[in-house]
């Protein structure tokens, strides 16, 4: 490729919930001068982050296995439209490992308009891209999307996904409209009155859950780190939540991209 494509006039979603893909991807399309990149760390938070005009987007990349809500279902649920804000025929890339062909056959099914096998190389990526934006999708009927079976994705990192090492991590939402100070200020305050301390030993956990932020209770216990964009550890796995770590949680949670939910469980004997 003797040079990159112009996408100035485009906007990106990217949906990955590892922040090295989300990184990898965007700098892919920082090359080809995207006109916004958004960013989403699983399905349901992607359909939150479309919510009125400046964040609808030209494409939506995401990746397939994540949890919460993975690729295939944030995928059926735009082709179901559960988001009135995201067309149901937008334009959707999906990005898949080798030899998931079952994946593959499922997003077809639901009309995907391309997908990049990973490792993504740029090349392919941008090739895929202009695929897409090229030629405009046809969709049917909510009732079929909504009547297709999503196979179960076998989760990379064994059968304890949603609890695995890679903390809950706030990422500064993607606007140019948006100041990123006072979210660096509530995590200073934050770090100045919860940030746990290091040497803190490895606990386990028993009886996990996912938690919405707005239902926390006092009392309740982590079951997933807590970590600010620049890797500084905000809470610790075990760590009991008072009434004032939640508050901050939800301002932090209101500034960020973090799923607004988060781990909890309790401590095993």
């Amino acid at each position: 490729m003797d040079k990159p494509p112009d996408y100035s006039s485009k906007r990106f979603l990217i949906v990955d919930d590892e922040t090295f893909m989300l990184g990898l991807i965007d700098r892919m399309l920082k090359q080809c001068n995207a006109g916004l990149i958004v960013k989403a760390s699983d399905g349901g938070a992607a359909l939150r982050s479309v919510k009125d005009n400046f964040t609808q987007v030209d494409c939506i990349i995401s990746d397939c296995n994540m949890k919460p809500v993975n690729g295939l279902q944030l995928l059926q649920g735009i082709r179901m439209g559960v988001n009135p804000r995201i067309p149901r025929e937008q334009p959707f890339i999906m990005l898949t490992g080798h030899g998931e062909t079952d994946l593959v056959k499922a997003a077809i099914a639901l009309d995907v308009n391309g997908y990049v096998v990973k490792p993504v190389a740029f090349e392919k990526l941008v090739h895929t891209i202009d695929k897409v934006l090229k030629r405009p999708g046809e969709v049917k009927d909510a009732d079929y999307y909504r009547a297709i079976k999503i196979p179960k994705i076998q989760s990379a990192f064994g059968q304890d996904q949603e609890t695995k090492s890679v903390p809950w991590t706030l990422l500064p939402r993607s606007s140019p409209f948006r100041s990123q100070s006072a979210l660096k200020e509530k995590i200073e305050q934050f770090k100045i009155e919860h940030a746990t301390q290091d040497g803190v030993t490895e606990v386990k956990m028993k009886n996990k859950r996912e938690c919405p932020i707005n239902e926390l209770l006092e009392g309740q216990i982590l079951a997933q780190d807590i970590e600010a964009e620049e890797g500084v550890t905000l809470l610790r796995k075990g760590t009991r939540l008072s009434k004032g770590m939640i508050t901050r949680l939800r301002e932090l949670a209101g500034e960020t991209q973090a799923d607004q939910a988060v781990w909890i469980g309790e401590l095993a004997d």
